[in-house]
This record gives structure tokens, sequence and C-alpha cells, in this order.
């Protein structure tokens, strides 16, 4: 009877292990670990498939091992592949992968029917997609042939014309499988191949690339074929390129370097052009527009020079930018724009352009690429908007507006500005346009009117038309294209109203010029949105959220004005209806205008340094001077008193009671997924808000606490991190969101404000390491404040953080250095922390060290300090080097509460013997320090007697005559007495009790 195939592969297996068992010799032992391997993998036994290739790889890394050996293990990993059984179901799940890929390519090779064939098919792709994507070893799991074999049945199904739909669902798994496999051949940037397996890679690159050049090389006519595979297939060719470019950023080859540059060329002149075509779906653009902008990020100067050169590619691109706004592909077509203006202006990114030379021989010049790039933007866009078809004119004026949305429109097109003439051109034209091109006329104005050098000259032209529009569409017998352009045309208006007038130069000889257009009343302006948004919103029917969100982000700049804010502030129910509204909504630009509102209604003016201020006042002065002589306007003042802290703090609580707070956290909710735009806005808000002091609690009531803790970015540090010394923070968004929470810090108890008081205490280290202008020591100052009240609670307690502060984070050390801070705000709120961080052991123990050291052993008296000139500096350091010393100086400076919290801290200090000793006799003048403090007849009069009747109880009760004896000569019996006649006053008890020690002595 003949035996089955089973049992012979295990016969062989058992044949095998008996080899081994004997002690084969090394070379042996690899090949029939190898083979054993692979009839384990034959038998379905995955673990012990791994465990022989494990060993074989072992023993290829011994010395004695040769490049063959290591190259069949690859060979050996590749043919078997540890995923090459057990993953999925079916008569696949235990092939191996050359039988796999030979069943692919057979059933796509003959007619790719019926159809449970098909599906049969893609039963197999996706067995062997399974096994790519479980390959975690640094090793692509196909071999060079299989990869050719699966690239040509892909090609081969694009061929097909009409597939139905299982056909075409196979070709894009079969495209998707190759693309995993081919990413996996890319150089690892983290880790380095061995050199064998890295020219094993390349070497199955470049037939790939062969392949996918042949192919289409074949059907360079066929714009089916081409249009199919684009669809398919983009991302297969974006990620071979991609891996082909990260073997030449590693190698010296240029051979492979043409490969390299073919491949690249391939898909900016072929990819690029076929998978952005009007016909092109959302995902086929979504794919081809991010493989463009991976292969620039791969090699920016190869990208550049292929791509600043095609006037086709470029062409396409102005030509998705010109689509209406809201459009996907124009939103990807601004990415990628940006991305290229950013990477074309290193020059050293033109390195591979011809003409190419250094930056230092082109002195200022921008960089070649750039140049090239302007050179075709400028020709193809001026023609565009010149020309007499409206479409195209249409076309030309959005993707200029596009350009400068993207920000990089300075960068491509300032040169057409400079065109004598041009910008009045665009305007008159504009009184004939079509509406549609009227429109993108206007979108040009309004994406144009932030650049200083554009804005000015745009409004001196287009004031009257824009002016008309907006009166055309308010009228009773307006169209709906009419008022679509009139919203528009209020926005620009409202952002020319914060622009100044072009100069108006002298006219020519003979030419009369037109009287130009008034300017108009940006209170009008604010009143006519205004109503636009309340009618909007009052409305039976859904409100228009594009109309509504036009006309708040009108709203939003005419706020710029200071007198605008205080009228808008105050029409409560626009407020109340524009926040529910917004809040409600799920448009994402409609939340972001109204957030811009709001933030510029309640921003405080920038606090000034001294040098600052002082300029401030030199330029006030030098405005007055020229207004004399009828030049300019000097600085408002009244804007100055509108925007004075208190005016500020006004409307932040105007908008908070409407409804503000609320839709600020909903904004940034997770779920939402809020763009960065919009936090950074919710950080600065919440600081303005926060500054209030009777809007901190509605702030943590209505969830202000946590929505802040989730906007902070990546570089923030957090609480559970290791214990590590806070670093200075280095986003703006999360220096806002600390200062926010400061404030709140400030005046809310911690346990109803934060659930964990931790996650707070790092972050406000964090701004202690601001520098030194004024926003960043007022920072400074509100952190210190609000760690002190963090740092009140009752010592062992949860919500103790001052062990956590003070050690874990070391946070003392940071502490100590605000202490010594030259504004006396700083050091004083870094000494009250002070006081409140040495109950905490380890930080009193700081204080107390060896502070007795300069005491004599046996001798009473008082230690004889040296002068500043002695030689022998020993005994001054004994004082002068102890953290006592620095509290001793600061209980008498000019400041009250410094002074208070330096002698706070020195009572609680007071009650070791040995920080008695140091007080009493080592320290030249703490004595004299205290006594002032107990004779002061201030207003703080009663707590620096309490602090000093603490200190006196505490050292008359240490235990050592030395320090009893001091009390007695300096008198204080004298003070005490006083202190003691009055048992209503908190000193009474600390007083009664150093009297009792002292009296034996009295």
């Amino acid at each position: 009877m003949t035996s089955s195939p089973t049992s012979s592969k295990q016969t062989e297996v058992e044949r095998i292990t008996k080899e081994l068992q004997a002690g084969a010799q090394h070379s042996s032992a690899l090949e029939l670990l190898l083979e054993r391997a692979q009839l384990y993998a034959d038998l379905g036994d995955e673990e012990k498939a791994k465990a022989d290739i494990s060993q074989a790889a072992a023993l290829a890394r011994e010395p004695e091992a040769s490049a063959a050996s290591v190259a069949a293990v690859e060979k050996a990993f590749r043919a078997i592949s540890v995923s090459n059984t057990g993953v999925g179901t079916g008569k696949y799940a235990t092939q191996t992968n050359d039988a796999v890929v030979d069943s692919v390519t057979k059933f796509v090779a003959e007619s790719l029917s019926p159809e449970d064939s098909a599906r049969d098919i893609a039963e197999a792709i996706g067995v062997l997609s399974s096994r790519i994507a479980q390959n975690k070893r640094d090793v692509s799991l196909l071999t060079e042939p299989q990869l050719c074999q699966l690239v040509d049945a892909f090609h081969t199904i694009c061929e097909r014309v009409n597939l139905t739909k299982d056909q075409d669902e196979l070709a894009a798994a079969l495209a998707s499988c190759v693309r995993s496999a081919l990413s996996q051949l890319a150089v690892p940037t983290a880790t380095s191949k061995e050199a064998d397996r890295d020219t094993a890679d390349r070497s199955a690159l470049v037939k790939v690339a062969a392949r996918i050049a042949e192919t289409w090389e074949r059907h360079q006519n066929d714009g089916h074929f081409k249009q199919q595979t684009c669809r398919l297939g983009v991302a297969l060719y974006t990620t071979a390129a991609y891996a082909l470019s990260t073997h030449e950023a590693s190698q010296n080859d240029s051979v492979l370097s043409e490969v390299v540059r073919r491949s690249f060329a391939f898909c900016v002149s072929q990819l690029w052009l076929v998978g952005t075509l009007p016909v092109a779906t959302a995902d086929e653009y979504r794919d081809v527009g991010q493989g463009i902008l991976r292969l620039l990020t791969a090699s920016r100067p190869l990208f550049l020079s292929l791509f600043v050169t095609c006037t086709p590619a470029i062409e396409r691109l102005l030509t998705l930018l010109g689509q209406p706004s809201g459009s996907g592909r124009r939103s990807m077509a601004m990415l990628i724009v940006s991305q290229l203006v950013a990477s074309a202006k290193d020059p050293s990114n033109s390195s591979r352009l011809p003409g190419y030379e250094p930056p230092a021989a082109r002195g200022g010049a921008p960089a070649l690429a750039l140049t090239k790039l302007q050179q075709c933007v400028v020709r193809v866009l001026d023609s565009w908007v010149q020309s007499t078809a409206q479409a195209e004119r249409t076309q030309g004026l959005l993707a200029i507006a596009a350009l400068y949305e993207s920000g990089v429109g300075s960068d491509l097109v300032a040169e057409l500005w400079l065109q004598s003439g041009w910008v009045d051109e665009l305007w008159d034209q504009g009184d004939v346009d079509l509406k549609s091109t009227q429109l993108a006329l206007l979108a040009l104005a309004d994406a144009s009117s932030s650049d200083a050098a554009v804005g000015p000259g745009m409004k001196k032209a287009g004031n009257g038309l824009v002016q008309e529009l907006v009166r055309k569409g308010s009228s009773k017998s307006a169209t709906n294209e009419d008022r679509g352009l009139a919203e528009l045309a209020a926005v620009v208006l409202a952002k020319w109203s914060g622009v100044a007038s072009a100069p108006v130069a002298a006219p020519e000889p003979g030419v009369v010029e037109a009287v130009p257009t008034e300017d108009a009343d940006p209170m009008v302006l604010a009143d006519m949105h205004m109503q636009r948004i309340i009618d909007l919103l009052a409305s039976n029917a859904e409100p228009d959220c594009v109309a509504v969100e036009r006309a708040t982000e009108a709203l939003g700049y005419l706020c710029l004005q200071s007198k605008l804010k205080e009228h808008v502030s105050q029409n409560e129910a626009l407020l109340k209806g524009l926040f529910s509204f917004a809040t409600k909504s799920t448009v994402a630009s409609l939340k972001f205008s109204v957030i811009m509102l709001i933030r510029n209604l309640t921003q405080y003016r920038v606090v000034l340094t001294e040098e600052q201020k002082r300029m401030r006042q030199l330029q006030e002065m030098g405005a007055k001077a020229q207004n004399k002589a009828g030049v300019s306007k000097p600085v408002e003042e009244e804007d100055q008193t509108l925007d004075a802290p208190e005016r500020v703090s006004a409307r932040a609580l105007l908008v908070s009671k409407a409804g503000a707070v609320s839709l600020l956290v909903s904004a940034v909710q997770p779920r939402t997924s809020p763009s960065d735009s919009v936090r950074d806005a919710v950080a600065e808000i919440a600081v303005a808000l926060a500054t209030t002091q009777g809007l901190r609690g509605l702030l943590v009531q209505q969830g202000g606490v946590r929505a802040l803790l989730s906007i902070l970015t990546g570089d923030a540090p957090k609480a559970s991190a290791a214990p590590y010394a806070p670093q200075a923070l280095t986003q703006n968004r999360d220096k806002h969101v600390a200062f926010a929470l400061a404030k709140i810090a400030i005046s809310v108890p911690p346990h109803l404000a934060f659930a964990d008081p931790r996650e707070l205490v790092r972050l406000l280290l964090s701004l202690l390491l601001e520098d030194t202008d004024a926003q960043a020591l007022l920072m400074k100052f509100e952190a210190l404040l609000a760690l002190t009240n963090l740092a009140s609670a009752q010592p062992g307690s949860a919500g103790d953080v001052r062990g956590y502060l003070a050690n874990e984070l070391n946070g003392f050390a940071i502490v100590e250095m605000c202490v010594l801070s030259e504004h006396p705000l700083v050091r004083r709120a870094a000494t009250e922390l002070v006081c409140n961080l040495v109950y905490d052991p380890k930080v009193f123990e700081k204080y107390a060290a060896n502070a007795d050291r300069g005491v004599p052993a046996e001798d009473s008296r008082i230690v004889e300090l040296p002068s500043d000139d002695d030689e022998d500096g020993a005994a001054t350091d004994s004082y002068r080097s102890q953290r006592l010393h620095l509290l001793v100086a600061l209980a008498d400076v000019e400041d009250v509460p410094t002074r208070s919290a330096a002698a706070g801290a020195l009572a609680v200090l007071s009650s070791d013997p040995r920080c008695c000793r140091y007080l009493f006799l080592v320290h030249p003048r703490a004595a004299d320090v205290l006594g002032a403090l107990a004779d002061d007849s201030g207003e703080a009069a009663v707590d620096f007697k309490h602090r000093v009747a603490v200190v006196w109880a505490n050292a008359a009760s240490c235990g050592d005559t030395c320090v009893v004896d001091k009390l007695r000569q300096l008198g204080v019996a004298e003070s005490l007495q006083g202190m003691a006649n009055d048992s209503s006053m908190p000193y009474y008890a600390a007083a009664k009790s150093a009297l009792e020690c002292l009296a034996p002595s009295i």
C-alpha cells in the first residue's frame, strides 16, 4: 500500500531529526534545519517551522558561516515564511507563496472567469495579503519573480475593457497586496539591513520598476488602460518609486539613481496627469495626491527638478486650485502647493536642476527651483485671468485666491501685482463679468486682503464695485445669486475696513482721475452683519450655515476695531443665538468663525516691558507731531480706553453669559477632531476668560479644565511621565493652556477644579522656566500663586503635592531661582510658595541640615564672624551658604507680603533646634530682623508679631541653653510681655509659651 504524502514527509522529518541529534557539521546542520523547516511548513506546524528557521538564522550569524548560508536562510524564509501556513481558511491557507502566486497568475492569464473562480482567486490574494501584513521580519515576504508575476497579472486585468464588479475588486486587491509587499522593500530609517538583503531588495524593486515602465510604454496611446491602472494602482506605483528612493539615499550608484529618476518622472508626468483628470474618482485623486507628497518628502531635490520643469504638471496643479471653494480636490492641491513652495525655498533642494549654483554664488537671489516655479505659475495664471473666456478667467482668479489661502501667494504671484495697470484691469472687467466670475474675483479680494502689498491696491481699485454688489444684493428685487455675491462682498468690505488705503498718485497731465469711492462705514457694516445673522437664525427654515459663517467671519474682522467690540458684545440676542447655533452645529468652519469672533471680543492688550512702553510713548509723540502738520492721525486714545483691562473683562462677562464657554468646550471635544487652529484659539480665549476672576468658577463648572488639558500638544509635560526636571514649554498653545489653568488654580479650591492636582504641577513648573519679558514674568507670577494654592493642602493628605512638586520633579530648585528674581512680584510669590513647601520633610531638611555647623561645641558665645576682607571665609560661609540666610534676608525687604512669607517659613523651620541655633548663634543679623518685625506697627503688624512669637517660643523651648541665653541678651521678654497682654490676638498663645520657657531667667 502506498504511503500518503503526509506520512512520507513525517518520515523525512524523523530522519533529519536523527541526523541533527547525531551531531551534524555546521553547514550540514544549517541545511538540515532549513529542510526540516520546509517540511514542517508543508505539514502546517507553524511553531516548529519558526523554531527551525530561528536556529538556522543563529547558525548563519556565527563567524564560520558563509555568505551563502545567510542567503540560504533568507531564501528559505521567503519560500517557507512562517506566515505561509495557517492564515485564513480554504485550500490556499496551507499552500506556499509560490503555489498561491501561480494560481493567481494562471487564472488571470486564462480568462478571469467564471465568477466563482474570481472569488476563489480573491481568496488567494487575501491569504497573501494576510501573510504580508503578519510579516514582522525586516525582509519582504515575496521574492522578485513572485512580485513581477503579480505586477504583470495586475496589468493584464487592467487591459480588459468593461470589468465586472468582481474583476474590478480583484484588481484593486491585487494592487494593494503588491503595494504592501513593495513597502517592505524600503530601507528602514531606524535600522540597516544586511548587505545581501539590501541587494536583493534593490534588485526586486528595479525589476518591478522596469516591468511598470515597459507595460506603460506598450500602452502609451491607450487612454483606457492608463486611466484604469491609475484608478486601481496609483498607490502601488508611488510606493515602488518611494522604496527605490530609500535605496538611492544609502548607495552611490549612478545606475540606480537613473532608475529612481525615471520612476519619479513617471509619477510626475504620467500618474499625476492621469490621476487628476476630471473623470478620476475621489479615492484615486486622494491616492495620487498622497503619493505625490510622499515622493516630495522622499527626495525633494529630485522631485523638484522634475516637477518645476514640467509645465503640464504645474498647469494641472493650478487647474485643481482653480476649482470652487469647498472642493476636496482643491484642498489637496492647496496642501501640495504649500509643501512644494516650502521645499523650493530651500536653495539646497535645487541641486539637481540644470544651472544650479551654490547659495553663496547666488547671493540673495531666490532659490532656482522657486524661480522656475514662479515663472511658470505667473505665465499660466496671467493668461487665464486676461482670457476672454469667462470659465478660464474664473479658474485663474480662484487659483490665485487659493495660493493666498495656502499662504504662498506672495511667493508665487507677487510679480502679477507689479505689472502696470494689472489690478485696475482686474476690477474694470469685473463690471461686465458673469456672476460666477465676480464671485471668484471677490474670493481673490477676500483671500488677499491681509497681504500688505496687495490689500491696499485691491481696495482702491475695487471698493466701488464691491459696495455696489452689497447694495444690489440688499434690494428687494435681488436674486439668490445677487444675495450670495452681496454676502461675500460684505465680508470683503469688513476685511478692507482694517486695510489702509493705497496712496493716491498724482494724475498724469490731461488725465481726469475718477473720484475714489469713500470707504464703507464699519459701524454700518457691523449692524448689517448682525442683523443678517439674527434674521437667518430666526427664520423658520434651517439656517444657511454658509451665510451665517460668512457674516460671522466679517463681524470677527470688524471686531478688531475697539469701538465695534463694545457694540457687538452688548447685543445679547445676537450672541446667545449665534453661540447656541454654533454649539449644536457640526460644521467645523462655522465653529471656527464664531470662536474667532469671541477671541477678538475678549483679547487683552499685550503686556509691555518698561522699554516697550517707552518706545510706545516715543511713537505717540511722533504721531502727535505729525498730526499737527496734517500728515497722519495720532494713536487713538479711545481705543486704549475701550481696550483697558476692566472693559475687556466686562466684555468677557457678556460673552460668557451668552454661552461662550459651552461652545468652546464643545469645539475641542476629541470626537469632533478639532483642528490645531481651533485648539490654539480656544487656549487663547481661555486665558482671557480666566483673567476675569468671576469667570474661573464657571470655566470649572462647564468642563473648561478637562477641555484645556485635552488640547495640550504632545510636547507638553504629563503627570504620568517618569519623574524628571520640567523643561520650558515650546508650544504657544501649551503656554496659554498652562496660563489659563494657573489663573483658575489661584481662585478655585484644587480638589474641586482638578481630579489630580499633580497633572497641573508639572505644567506650572514649566511656566516658571519662561523668559523674562513682561508676559513671561506675569506667567511666572501667576504660576507661583497657583502652585502655592496647590501646595496648601493638609500635609500628608491625598491632595498634598508638596513632595511631588519639590522632590520628585526637582521643582524646589526652580522655585529657588524664582526667589532670587529681580522682579518683586515674582520674588514675593516664590517666597510664599516656599512658606508652604517647608511643611514637606525633605524640603524642611534642606534648610535644617548643617544649619548649626558654625556653633562652637563648648562655648555659648556667638560666633565671631570675619569681615568681608578676612582671608579666612569659613565662618562667613557658615551662615551665607545656608538657605536660611536667604529667608532672613527676605524677611528684611521692603515688600510686606514677602517679609510676611519669609517670616512664616522661619516660624515653621524654628521648630528644629538646628535652625534655632543658626538664627541666634550663627547669623549676625537674624535676631535684629526678627526684632524689627516684632516692633513693626504697619498693617501687617499682627501677622509679623505672630510669626516672631512662634520663632521665639520655639527657640526658648529648643533645649539649647546658649539659645536661651541669647534670647535673654536680646531682651525679647519685654516684647513678649506686651504680646501676652491681649488673649484675643493670634500671637497670644505663642507669646505665653515663650514667656513660660523664659520665666526662670526673667
